[in-house]
């Protein structure tokens, strides 16, 4: 994100339109640097085994406890609003739990899309990290592979879509549906 600030700014700013840099500034870019600092400074206590309550009358002699371990494959589907923060906000987590992630940006954000799928290959090899521009049928695509774990932001309808195809793979999935996540 640092080394290409100004580039990242110019995509979006080409798929808006007319969009201010200091707005993508200020609603994107320093946000995610907040939480990537953030993620860096919980990072140990997160990895960290958790002990749990276990009933003595069931189980006398057991211990119980919660060992943080990743889960795969996460795919995130970006809407168009805020494609650098609703991207990267969601990889830091999946970075920070140990995870891999594929990344379809919408189709309005064809732009920062292209400069991502060209940058990522830079800093992270692609079996950690992948992106992917949105047309052809790609939507209904992607979120029908198999993966460990769905993030879809984005409308209701489109979520519904989502859901019915990741249910075909039993894939778990976290939708935030116009600023409400169920």
């Amino acid at each position: 994100l640092k080394d290409n600030r100004d580039a990242l700014v110019a995509a979006i700013n080409r798929d808006y339109g007319s969009r201010s840099s200091f707005e993508t500034l200020f609603t994107e870019y320093f946000v995610v640097l907040d939480g990537i600092r953030d993620a860096i400074r919980h990072l140990k206590g997160w990895m960290k085994p958790v002990k749990r309550h276990a009933d003595p009358m069931m189980f006398p002699l057991a211990r119980n406890r919660v060992i943080p371990q990743p889960l795969g494959v996460v795919g995130v589907i970006v809407p168009w609003n805020f494609p650098l923060n609703l991207s990267f906000a969601p990889l830091t987590a999946i970075f920070a739990a140990g995870n891999r992630a594929m990344v379809k940006m919408s189709e309005n954000s064809a732009h920062l899309a292209r400069l991502l799928v060209e940058l990522a290959p830079k800093y992270f090899p692609a079996d950690k990290l992948a992106f992917f521009e949105d047309g052809g049928g790609r939507g209904p695509a992607f979120s029908a592979l198999p993966f460990d774990h769905l993030m879809f932001t984005g409308s209701g309808q489109t979520g519904r879509a989502v859901m019915a195809s990741a249910a075909r793979n039993l894939t778990p999935v976290t939708l935030e549906l116009g600023g409400k996540s169920p």
